[in-house]
């Protein structure tokens, strides 16, 4: 379908509506020739698993906002084309109490047939569980190691229960995922600041968006295959997880900053952020996009990078 303008509205006195359609991503740079040819093929063992999920809210609630949301994520080229299912995932929810905003970020590690199956459980199943620890511990005192663990068990038990894998190690060959949380504070300072926690396992990454900063991309742990001559896909993943884990990063979320969290599906093209790709996404999200704009911005095309896609973003509401 080719991009144009249409128009409807023929009952008498009626003004035509003009809309604009395309079927294309946004491009950044060069977008290659799979954006525009490869026809999606469904994963015929896992047809009710969603190609696209899309959301946004005003947080904590839309008539006492605090902080937008957005959220894509985005089956990738390379996955469409093979008929693989998507392997991405995202959580979020609000504490009960309403004074913090849980969010998750899971990348089924792409060897395992049912990785995707590991990444739900973290996404959706981390978030419950910190959503639960926080009505008694304040984040900074949050057991993460103890979390991951917990998480892993989750994994290995579900594939011992439902695919007949026998051990941790058997299990990770077929169910294995990242993970990257977040807790973002509810209650600003008197400044509007909103205090944040990231804990990343994995190459997913968590950014602080300056839009009007000279360098607008902020990476919060080290930025993947960065200073490396030959760069590698190896990651940390669950059910593989250490005995202990470095505490959580503190950081702090300003009014007119995002916190940025992706997988590397979007990492990977945005590098250090310096490039075309971080230049296009710092103007995109300066402020939040409407939430398909967003998926759809999500989604650009650029050549070689074909990945599943998935962020989950945070942005501060201004103060009236």
């Amino acid at each position: 379908m080719s991009r144009g303008k249409h128009a409807a509205g023929t009952e008498l006195g009626e003004e035509p509506v003009t809309w604009e359609e395309g079927a294309r991503p946004c491009a950044v740079g060069d977008p290659g020739r799979a954006a525009s040819t490869v026809l999606t093929e469904r994963d015929s063992r896992f047809l009710f698993r969603n190609d696209f999920l899309v959301d946004g809210a005003r947080l904590p609630r839309a008539d006492a906002p605090v902080a937008d949301l957005r959220a894509a994520c985005v089956r990738g080229l390379k996955n469409r084309y093979y008929g693989k299912v998507c392997q991405d995932d995202y959580g979020f929810l609000v504490t009960k109490d309403e004074q913090w905003l849980v969010i998750a970020v899971a990348d089924g590690v792409a060897q395992g047939s049912h990785s995707h199956v590991a990444a739900g459980i973290v996404a959706r199943g981390g978030c419950e569980t910190l959503a639960k620890a926080l009505a008694d511990e304040h984040p900074s005192r949050i057991d993460w190691t103890r979390l991951l663990h917990r998480l892993a068990d989750d994994v290995v038990r579900h594939g011992q229960q439902h695919l007949g894998l026998r051990d941790r190690v058997d299990v990770s060959g077929t169910l294995a995922t990242t993970a990257l949380f977040a807790i973002v504070g509810l209650q600003p300072d008197e400044d509007g600041f909103l205090p944040a926690f990231v804990l990343p396992f994995g190459d997913s990454s968590a950014w602080l968006l300056r839009p009007r900063d000279g360098r607008k991309w902020i990476p919060l742990q080290a930025v993947k295959n960065e200073g490396n001559v030959i760069a590698t896909s190896a990651t940390d993943a669950i059910p593989l997880v250490p005995h202990e884990l470095p505490p959580a990063l503190e950081t702090s979320l300003a009014p007119g900053e995002a916190l940025v969290l992706m997988t590397d599906g979007v990492g990977d093209p945005l590098g250090t952020g310096d490039g075309e790709v971080g230049r296009f996404l710092a103007d995109a999200w300066s402020s939040p996009p409407e939430a398909l704009t967003f998926a759809s911005q999500a989604n650009f095309a650029r050549r070689s990078f074909d990945d599943d896609r998935t962020v989950v973003a945070v942005w501060p509401v201004p103060r009236p």
